[in-house]
C-alpha cells in the first residue's frame, strides 16, 4: 500500500519575530498561528479545511472549541489568517512570501488546492497572493508552463 504524500516542511521566516501583527498576539494566539502555519492539515497553498474539533484535539487537553475560535478571531482581526466559519477553511496570510511555487508543476499543484476551496473569500485571498508570485502569475496566465518548458 502506498503511503499518502505529506508536506515535509514549511518555511517560517525568523522575521515573524519582528512582525508587529505577530508580536501583538498573546501566547495562545501565537500557538494557534504556528499550528495553522505548520500543522498536519496545512497544504502547499497555505490553506486547508480544518474543523475546530480537529484543531482542539491536536492542540491538547487544555483547549476548547470556543478558545480556539477566539484565537482564530484575533488572527483574522490582525490580518494573519483568513477564516470562513461556514466552510471551516483557513488561509495563512502572506504564505507565499516564504513558500512560493518553485516551478510550473509546483504552481499547478498549489493551484489545484486553491480551486478546491469552497469559500469565495478564502479562495480570493489565496489566489491573489498566489498570482503575486513569479510562477503563480505565469501559471494563471499560461497553465502550459507545466509542460517540459524551462522557466
Amino acid at each position: 500500500m502506498r503511503k499518502k504524500a505529506v508536506r515535509q516542511f514549511h518555511k517560517v521566516s525568523p522575521d515573524v519575530w519582528r512582525s508587529r501583527r505577530f508580536l501583538a498576539l498573546q501566547s495562545d494566539e501565537r500557538e494557534v498561528w504556528f499550528y495553522l502555519a505548520t500543522g498536519p492539515h496545512q497544504t502547499s497553498a497555505g490553506c486547508c479545511k480544518l474543523l475546530p474539533a480537529y484543531a482542539v484535539a491536536d492542540l491538547g487537553n487544555d483547549w476548547t472549541k470556543e478558545h480556539f475560535l477566539d484565537c482564530v478571531a484575533v488572527l483574522v482581526d490582525g490580518d494573519l489568517v483568513v477564516y470562513d466559519p461556514d466552510t471551516d477553511e483557513i488561509y495563512v496570510c502572506r504564505w507565499f512570501t516564504t513558500s512560493p511555487p518553485t516551478n510550473g508543476k509546483h504552481a499547478a499543484g498549489i493551484y489545484n488546492h486553491i480551486l478546491k476551496l469552497e469559500s469565495a473569500a478564502v479562495q480570493e485571498r489565496v489566489e491573489r497572493e498566489f498570482a503575486e508570485t513569479e510562477y503563480g502569475d505565469a501559471y494563471i496566465t499560461s497553465p502550459s508552463i507545466t509542460k517540459d518548458r524551462p522557466f
